[in-house]
C-alpha cells in the first residue's frame, strides 16, 4: 500500500548543474568538527567478499549471498567473531565501535552483537488541511477515477511551482473515491486547486510550499555532491525538504547544509553515532 502511495508521489531524478550545485566537492564536513579520538558507534552488516575488504553497511542485498558497498573498516579480524562463509565472501551482522576519518572507521573495541535499529518515524501521510464543512468528500465522481488521479499527478509534475503530491488512503480500499490527494506549491494554493479541479474530482488538499520539485531535485544532487558522507538522499515530499543518510552529521556539517540549501532544506540522519 505504501509503495504505492510513493510511487504516486514523485518520480525523483537529478538535476544539472545550477547555484545550488556550485561549490566543488569539499572534505567530508562531518568530519571537520570531531576530535580523531571521537569514537562512533552503529550496527549493521560487515560483508567482505573477492572486491572488497570489510564494509560496514546498513543494509544488504536480500539474497544468499549478501552484496553491499559501504564503509571500510580497519583492524577487523573475522577470526574474531562468529559469522557466515559463503564461497569467498563473509558476512554477519554486527555493533562496531570506532573512529572515523571520513572514509574509513577504524575499530577501537572488539565488535558485539548488533542491536534493533533504532526507531525512525514514518512519514506522515496525514492531510495537513483541514476537514472541510461535512468532512472529505467526492465533488464529482466522473473525476475521481483512476485514471483522473494519474492526470492529476501528470498536471502537478508539469507545474512550474509545484512542491510535490502525495495521497492519504485514510482506509485500506486504496479507492480514488476515499482517498485524499494532497499538492504542495510555492504559488498561490487557490489557484493551483481551481486548476486541479479541471482534472480532479476526489477529496483534495492544497497547502503552501517553501521549495519547488526541482529545487528539491537541485539540493540532492548538490547534497550528494558536497557531503562524502552521504550514502543515501532522496525528497521527502510531506516534509518539503530533502533527507539524506550521512555516515557521521555534526553540528557543522547541520549548519553547513543550511548554509547552503537554506535552513530546514535538509536533513541530515546519521547512520554512526558519537559515543
Amino acid at each position: 500500500m505504501k509503495a504505492r502511495v510513493l510511487l504516486v508521489v514523485a518520480v525523483v531524478g537529478l538535476a544539472g548543474c545550477d547555484a545550488a550545485e556550485a561549490r566543488e566537492p569539499g572534505p567530508d564536513l562531518a568530519v571537520a568538527e570531531s576530535s580523531p579520538a571521537q569514537r562512533y558507534r552503529g550496527s549493521g552488516f560487515v560483508i567482505e567478499d573477492a572486491t572488497h575488504g570489510p564494509q560496514l553497511c546498513e543494509t544488504a542485498t536480500a539474497s544468499l549471498v549478501p552484496q553491499c558497498q559501504g564503509l571500510d573498516i580497519a583492524g577487523w579480524s573475522w577470526d574474531a567473531v562468529a559469522h557466515t562463509t559463503r564461497g569467498a565472501t563473509r558476512f554477519g551482522r554486527f555493533e562496531v565501535t570506532g573512529t572515523y576519518d571520513g572514509s574509513r572507521l577504524t575499530l577501537t573495541e572488539p565488535p558485539g552483537p548488533p542491536r534493533p535499529p533504532a526507531d525512525r518515524s514514518s512519514p506522515d501521510f496525514t492531510s495537513p488541511c483541514p476537514a472541510p464543512a461535512g468532512g472529505w468528500r467526492v465533488v464529482d465522481d466522473a473525476k475521481a477515477t483512476d485514471a483522473a488521479l494519474e492526470r492529476a499527478r501528470a498536471l502537478v509534475a508539469s507545474t512550474p511551482d509545484a512542491g510535490g503530491l502525495w495521497v492519504d488512503l485514510r482506509d485500506d480500499t486504496n479507492d480514488p473515491r476515499t482517498l485524499v490527494l494532497n499538492v504542495r506549491t510555492t504559488g498561490d494554493p487557490a489557484t493551483h486547486e481551481k486548476r486541479l479541479r479541471r482534472v480532479w474530482g476526489g477529496a483534495l488538499c492544497v497547502s503552501p510550499a517553501t521549495r519547488t520539485t526541482a529545487e528539491l531535485e537541485r539540493i540532492q544532487a548538490g547534497v550528494e555532491k558536497s557531503f562524502p558522507g552521504v550514502f543515501q538522499a532522496g525528497i521527502d515530499v510531506v516534509a518539503n525538504r530533502v533527507s539524506a543518510r550521512i555516515y557521521v552529521a555534526t553540528d557543522e556539517t547541520r549548519r553547513a547544509a543550511d548554509e547552503r540549501f537554506g535552513p530546514g532544506a535538509v536533513e541530515l540522519v546519521p547512520f554512526l553515532r558519537p559515543v
